[in-house]
């Protein structure tokens, strides 16, 4: 069944479930989205290998294309509004898009419109690691993008530790989602086992979505969705729509290291003790064991 719901809707009216607006969330987007059963959502935590999902599921749709000049542009952050564009072009622009459309979110499960509709693929990661690699993300950000953040130039690695785990965004994504991972129609997977062994985790996407793949496609799919490819052909995945390379990073691009364990060269013993006493907090035993966050 397709939601119903349109654009109509004046910001003052939003059901608040859609979220706060800001630089990167623009509720009325999520309010006034149409969703269809050939659509594929990515929902992530930022920082647990949303980009990598967005290449890879645009690389299955397309069969190994090379040819993009942004991931964004064929796979767009759905609740991301483009400098200068009003919510109702970006909806109508949503529409226009053929199917299977593919959209990234990084919303809640309560927040993700069309739950009931949709298919959606999920990742998780390492809590340690993506705070690690948000601590990079956000110091390689050009001063523009940082200033209206409200991240300072010379903020440290403890700081950016601290405004990482009050923000909390990891463990409301993790805390919504986790109910859903049997969902007939939601896919959940490990960051960690993908890096382990990406030719599987691209048999289960396809297997989970009906898609079909030839092994001429299967092998130009794993070759551009590998670490080495995307590193060099940074500039595809190093920029939201609406600004340049250069305007949105200072140093270098998105594609940094991906590695699995790179928390261990940052966070302090105290550090990686309170986002494990703050997952299970929040978190049932049974995700904890799913994550790898116990022994």
């Amino acid at each position: 069944m397709t939601n119903t719901k349109t654009a109509a809707q004046p910001a003052g009216n939003l059901d608040p479930k859609w979220g706060a607006a800001s630089l990167f969330h623009e509720p009325a987007l999520l309010a006034g989205f149409r969703p269809r059963a050939t659509d594929v959502l990515i929902t992530t935590a930022p920082k647990a290998g949303t980009t990598w999902m967005q290449q890879i599921l645009y690389q299955l749709r397309s069969g190994g294309d090379e040819s993009f000049d942004n991931i964004f542009d064929v796979v767009p952050w759905l609740e991301y509004r483009r400098p200068g564009v009003d919510v109702a072009t970006m909806l109508r622009d949503y529409e226009a898009m053929s199917n299977p459309r593919i959209f990234k979110t990084h919303c809640t499960y309560e927040q993700t419109p069309g739950t009931d509709t949709v298919r959606i693929v999920m990742t998780s990661r390492d809590p340690r690691d993506c705070c690690v690699s948000y601590y990079h993300h956000m110091i390689n950000l050009a001063d523009p993008i940082r200033d209206r953040l409200g991240v300072d130039e010379n903020a440290t690695f403890d700081d950016l530790f601290e405004r990482w785990l009050a923000g909390g965004a990891w463990f409301r994504n993790i805390q919504s989602w986790w109910p859903h991972r049997t969902d007939a129609n939601v896919l959940w997977l490990r960051y960690e086992d993908m890096k382990r062994d990406l030719e599987q985790a691209v048999d289960s996407i396809v297997g989970f979505l009906g898609w079909t793949l030839e092994p001429d496609q299967k092998a130009r799919v794993l070759e551009h969705c590998s670490f080495e490819w995307m590193k060099r052909h940074n500039a595809k995945f190093s920029a939201v729509p609406g600004y340049t390379i250069s305007e949105h990073f200072e140093k270098g691009g998105l594609i940094r290291k991906g590695k699995v364990g790179d928390y261990k060269t940052l966070l302090s013993k105290q550090q990686e003790q309170r986002i494990l006493d703050q997952a299970r907090e929040m978190l049932e035993p049974e995700c904890l064991v799913f994550l790898g966050l116990v022994p």
